[in-house]
């Protein structure tokens, strides 16, 4: 069964969005040095997919899940950046950024990679906003990201929230209440809901529950 065949549903169909998609998958296309075709087979959607849409003339625009696919497969982002950069997808990051280790103390690398030992995928994140202080994660903090596992209710959270007509994205810290995310903060600024839709918002990976600080590198 096709996962993500369908054009996107919110999108106009004009000649500036299929251009704007046309020269993304361009980009994927030259950073993979594979065929069209054998994309689509690995993100799992339908050859014509991608074909119609590298016709100049076609008007084809892609599913918001086919995009999302495809940056998770290529680490190309679709929002703008230097395409000969390194293949990396980091959104505008407002509850977080993430962990700079050019400059860090020894000791707290140190202790970051422990964490992240033996997790298949996991990243570190600075915490720039008060959204998860109920659960003890405060400005500043540094926080381990488990990409590859699978979020439960009740979980703090990473997630991606696309906002496809400005071609911006904003990565956010939250709880996953099923099919919301809620922030566990006293900023009233903060608690607005998000309906986990896999198109708009989607959840990237979930938080550990250790919690370090760049002067104190402790859980």
């Amino acid at each position: 069964m096709s996962l993500v065949t369908a054009e996107y549903p919110d999108l106009p169909r004009d000649e500036e969005t299929s251009r704007q998609h046309r020269d993304y998958l361009r980009r994927v296309i030259a950073h993979m040095r594979k065929p069209p075709t054998r994309i689509a087979k690995e993100v799992g959607v339908a050859a014509s997919t991608l074909t119609r849409l590298l016709k100049d003339d076609s008007g084809a625009t892609l599913h918001a899940r086919t995009i999302s696919r495809l940056q998770e497969y290529s680490g190309i982002a679709f929002f703008g950046g230097d395409p000969s950069a390194p293949a990396t997808f980091r959104g505008l990051a407002e509850d977080a950024v993430p962990f700079d280790a050019k400059d860090a103390d020894p000791i707290l690398s140190a202790a970051i990679k422990a964490l992240i030992s033996g997790r298949k995928a996991a990243d570190p994140w600075t915490m720039r906003t008060r959204a998860l202080e109920q659960r003890g994660y405060l400005p500043g903090d540094i926080v381990i990201v488990d990409l590859g596992r699978l979020p439960e209710a009740g979980d703090a959270v990473c997630a991606q929230v696309y906002d496809w007509r400005r071609a911006a994205a904003e990565t956010v810290m939250r709880l996953y209440e099923p099919p919301y995310l809620v922030a566990a903060s006293l900023d009233e600024g903060l608690r607005r809901p998000l309906v986990v839709d896999n198109e708009q918002v989607i959840i990237k990976g979930v938080l550990l529950p250790h919690r370090l600080r760049p002067d104190t590198p402790s859980a």
